[in-house]
């Protein structure tokens, strides 16, 4: 999660996330835009590939 953060901070775009033991869940929605936008696509790549 703290590598994700300094990313979700560059990119200033901050995601609902949570953590029970050993399990991440991160939604990835831009409530403003009524739906999944272009920075939440990047967001998930960039988080997709820390998780590997």
């Amino acid at each position: 999660m703290s590598k994700a953060s300094m990313h979700i901070e560059k990119m200033n775009h901050h995601p609902e996330w949570f953590n029970v033991y050993n399990k991440i869940k991160v939604e990835l929605v831009t409530h403003d835009a009524g739906g999944i936008t272009q920075n939440d696509i990047n967001l998930a790549r960039t988080l997709n590939s820390l998780a590997k």
